[in-house]
């Protein structure tokens, strides 16, 4: 077991940046505080399995009190009727206790201090950071912050000659996360450059290879999608070293006191007076993996698995103890890092993707609110499955699983195209069908994408005569095909196709209804 010494990690922000130092926190999702200082300013940042939950900093113009008096949500004198009022938490407590604000609002203010901390501290060019993850916050105190959106801020705007010095060669690789926020709307060409990844880890040569954009476009595109969360990145400059990352991601802590409000100089931030837990390592209490699990088997075990469950081997009514146990016991026995000079290159391929896999059903897993979401996708990928030919069902496992994973992918492409958000849409769709080149369903909302664009229109109605070919007893392919017609003033070929179907299924609603507007 590492001591606290070991696990306190720290450095400067010229080299590592501090919106990198988040991503590699949340990535890791690990829990502790973020020290940061640049020239008189200081500022803690509290991160909690993979979010930034609070944040504090010793200049004024990010004190509560300053917020509201600048927002004129309060004046000067209510303000001084409230004893300590300087005390973003007993400020917020009064406030709520003489009715001036909701609870509701006081986290909106909050949430708005902690974006204004956080853009402020990544405009720092230059400084100092600890980070330690015995200094956590009180797990009462969570506060929801966009920090992605904030990221793809900074990233955007940074200058393209700056980041090109933050990438080490073109060496460096990315491979695209399974999951990823679902709130950040990319730009044309960042949503292009993500449709290029698969699985499997890229080079930026190989990236640049795929894309066909300029070095620079490139990079700036890979840094966006990086910082956004789209994308792991390996062989890179990383602040953290990966066996440290899993010492402190593994260990295990009690709670040893309740600190005092410490004293602390003017120029100071207050790290959140007694709101922070200081935490020691105790032994571990993890269950021994069996003996004859080698590293053969665990690969195997993660190849063929159809679900985060089976990757983890762990039944799915599992607490979260549980699940955390299982990850931590794999990641020790089997992380790529322990190999990296013991195997060859492909092997050690995958080792790496398989540990992407459980650390990504981990991330899921951990998350009650991600847990319920995938809960409620596997019974829909379930019924999916369900529908398939008996000699579908007959395939190898591994094919199997590429059929789960098309399925997953076809749902999130789907949800996007609902929301008439076609260019994010599209990438996923394709996938799905390349997946699954035998699902018809696929090909149609494949078609119905592309459809949006004029440029494709040929592609988008081979796509639906596709899904026709494939599911000919499937009234609704037929109706999508119409409607392309009407969509394209092909008036002929749309009542054509409405009368085969009305042959076919001649109590067919819809398509009599359709019919009965072009005539």
């Amino acid at each position: 077991m590492s001591s606290p010494n070991n696990l306190e990690i720290n450095g400067n922000l010229t080299q590592h940046p501090p919106a990198e130092l988040l991503v590699e926190l949340l990535q890791a999702r690990l829990d502790g505080s973020l020290r940061l200082s640049h020239h008189n300013n200081k500022t803690i940042i509290y991160v909690t399995g993979g979010e930034v939950v609070f944040a504090v900093s010793n200049q004024r113009q990010h004190r509560i009190f300053e917020m509201l008096l600048e927002a004129e949500a309060i004046t000067k004198q209510r303000l001084v009727e409230i004893p300590e009022f300087t005390n973003d938490f007993a400020l917020a407590k009064a406030l709520q206790e003489k009715e001036i604000l909701s609870a509701s609002s006081l986290k909106s203010v909050f949430a708005r201090q902690i974006e204004a901390i956080l853009r402020d501290v990544f405009s720092w060019h230059e400084g100092l950071w600890v980070f330690s993850p015995l200094a956590r916050i009180k797990e009462d105190i969570h506060h929801k912050v966009d920090i992605y959106s904030l990221l793809v801020e900074v990233a955007r705007n940074m200058a393209k000659e700056t980041i090109v010095r933050r990438f080490k060669s073109f060496k460096e690789s990315f491979s695209r996360k399974a999951t990823a926020p679902a709130y950040i709307n990319l730009l044309p060409q960042e949503a292009f450059l993500l449709s290029r990844f698969d699985k499997a880890f890229l080079t930026i040569d190989e990236i640049k290879a795929l894309s066909g954009l300029s070095d620079l476009d490139t990079l700036q595109k890979l840094y966006v999608l990086w910082l956004a969360g789209f994308l792991y990145r390996q062989h890179w400059d990383a602040a953290f070293d990966e066996r440290r990352l899993s010492a402190m991601s593994s260990a295990r802590y009690e709670l040893k006191k309740q600190v005092a409000p410490p004293v602390v100089k003017a120029s100071e931030p207050k790290p959140v007076a007694a709101e922070v837990k200081e935490e020691q390592p105790v032994q571990e209490n993890v269950v021994e993996e069996k003996a004859e699990l080698t590293l053969e088997k665990y690969l195997e075990q993660v190849e063929i698995a159809e679900t985060h469950y089976e990757l983890l081997n762990i039944h799915f009514e599992s607490s979260t103890a549980e699940i955390k146990q299982a990850y931590f016991g794999l990641a020790k026995r089997f992380h790529p890092d322990l190999y990296h000079k013991q195997t060859d290159a492909k092997m050690h391929s995958r080792i790496q993707n398989a540990f992407s896999e459980i650390a990504h059903a981990y991330e899921t897993l951990r998350d009650e609110e991600n847990r319920k979401t995938y809960d409620f996708k596997l019974r829909k990928i379930l019924k999916e499955l369900e529908k398939l030919k008996p000699e579908e069902k007959a395939r190898p496992r591994t094919e199997q699983k590429t059929l789960t994973e098309a399925s997953e992918i076809f749902e999130h492409g789907f949800n996007l195209l609902m929301e008439e958000d076609y260019e994010q849409a599209l990438p996923y769709l394709s996938r799905a069908v390349t997946l699954a080149p035998n699902v018809a369903r696929y090909h149609a909302y494949f078609g119905k994408v592309l459809s949006v664009d004029k440029n494709q229109r040929f592609k988008a109605e081979a796509a639906l005569q596709t899904a026709i070919k494939l599911e000919a007893d499937n009234p609704s392919h037929r109706v999508m095909l119409a409607e392309f017609f009407i969509q394209y003033n092909l008036v002929k070929r749309a009542e054509g196709e409405l009368n085969r179907l009305l042959a076919i299924f001649p109590g067919n609603k819809e398509a009599k209804a359709l019919l009965d507007s072009l005539q």
